[in-house]
């Protein structure tokens, strides 16, 4: 069965495949570098529109329902349409959006900027015609590797935007939300110039000359068909049914849930019990987005090659527990919150990867991008309801007290995954058994 699988691919121009696959790339790190600079200063900039704490947390939550809602809509109209059209407007409706946010507070309307972060939301779901590319140009035995650049994509944007939100905000301290309005909206423009001018369509019904039909075509031939609809839920079934599965899912939910809600209430406590201005938010962003990527250079990777994920895992969620019961506990001094900073920093360094690694081994070879999917859509949900349910918490329990509450949820799902992955034998142990 190798011949049409392999013709098609010597056909590929490999250089258009690398191309294609850096387009994917920056089209996610874009779209969630600009997300994630405006992540430290909009519960300032929802306060100064008279919202409450909660209502602040919300704007998070709406992002990600976005998110959430187009994703389900954009993979199958590029399916109609062509994959670089839908691209095309998602770029185009993200730049309006990042730019139309730098014009709040002359427009001076919770509600219109709500709607705003919702269009922002819906132009990051162009992450399904990214996986939708992917699919296009990668036969089967390849493409679980390829997605991985998706995963990528998503943790260099949540930690690089932040960060880089900070550094252009020195630029107008006063007024930070316009250059850093401008520069997230300058990221797409570039980025929609890359598309425009060297994208290639990829949907092997629109594609020309025809390298995307060959390869569409013999995956077609080698793929197992009935594999939508019902065929679909009997594959969820069967992955849920795999020993340490479910708890892996649970673990990775409530990870989510618990950090994308305390990075979203993190500028009010730093206002509030750090009385911290935000010049001096930025400073504490950009110190937690540059502790994270070196700790995925230098602890993360070194962890998961020594002690395999399991352990990895464990020390990350418990320093992450340790991070949110220490940001209450040591305010206002600062040398403590750079401290607790480290701590989660560290844990969601250790955490990710080795969550994603889990899903990923404990999966059929052929289900990997499927489960991955899985994963990722219980992500998008505690996406919404983490930065909603602490958002509510923090308004109601009197601000920065209220990250106790999220500590103790993190202790209790540290302890269940200790003891639901008692059993899970090591990476290392797994070589040893197959040789």
């Amino acid at each position: 069965m190798t011949s049409e699988i392999e013709k098609a691919e010597q056909g590929a121009d490999s250089s258009t495949k690398r191309y294609t696959l850096l387009s994917v790339f920056l089209t996610i790190l874009l779209d969630l570098v600009g997300f994630g600079m405006f992540i430290p200063i909009l519960p300032a900039l929802a306060r100064t529109l008279n919202a409450t704490d909660a209502q602040s947390a919300y704007l998070s939550a709406i992002f990600s329902a976005g998110t959430l809602l187009s994703v389900m809509v954009l993979g199958r109209l590029s399916d109609r349409l062509g994959r670089r059209k839908i691209l095309i407007v998602t770029i185009l409706m993200s730049l309006a959006a990042q730019a139309l946010t730098g014009l709040t507070p002359l427009l001076g309307s919770y509600l219109i900027l709500a709607l705003i972060r919702f269009l922002a939301g819906a132009a990051a779901g162009n992450i399904s015609v990214a996986q939708a590319v992917i699919a296009d140009i990668t036969p089967l035995r390849e493409r679980s590797r390829s997605m991985v650049i998706i995963g990528v994509a998503f943790g260099a944007g949540f930690a690089l935007g932040p960060a880089l939100g900070s550094l252009i905000s020195f630029l107008n301290p006063q007024n930070p939300i316009v250059p850093i309005s401008l520069t997230a909206a300058g990221l797409n423009l570039l980025n929609l110039l890359l598309v425009i001018f060297k994208f290639k369509e990829t949907h092997h019904g629109f594609a020309h000359p025809s390298l995307a039909r060959l390869i569409a075509e013999a995956k077609r031939d080698t793929e197992p068909s009935g594999s939508e609809n019902g065929g679909v839920w009997i594959a969820a079934s069967n992955l849920f049914t795999r020993p340490f599965f479910k708890t892996v899912l649970l673990m990775q939910f409530i990870q989510v849930f618990g950090f994308v809600g305390v990075e979203t209430v993190l500028p009010l406590v730093l206002a509030d019990a750090y009385r911290q201005s935000q010049t001096g938010i930025y400073n504490s962003f950009l110190f937690l987005g540059t502790v994270v990527l070196l700790s995925h250079a230098a602890v993360s990777r070194p962890m998961l090659k020594s002690l395999g994920e399991k352990i990895t895992l464990n020390a990350g969620q418990c320093s992450l527990t340790v991070a949110l019961f220490l940001i209450p506990a040591v305010a206002p001094e600062p040398a403590g919150l750079y401290t607790a900073l480290t701590f989660l920093s560290l844990g969601s360094s250790l955490s990710n990867p080795a969550l994603s690694g889990l899903v990923s081994r404990l999966s059929p070879q052929d289900q990997q991008g499927f489960a991955l999917g899985i994963a990722q859509s219980l992500s998008a949900g505690a996406r919404i309801l983490g930065p909603a349910c602490m958002g509510l918490l923090y308004e109601n329990l009197k601000g920065a007290p209220s990250l106790y509450i999220s500590a103790g949820l993190l202790l209790i799902v540290t302890l269940i995954g200790m003891a639901g992955l008692q059993g899970l034998p090591s990476l290392r142990a797994q070589k040893t058994d197959s040789i």
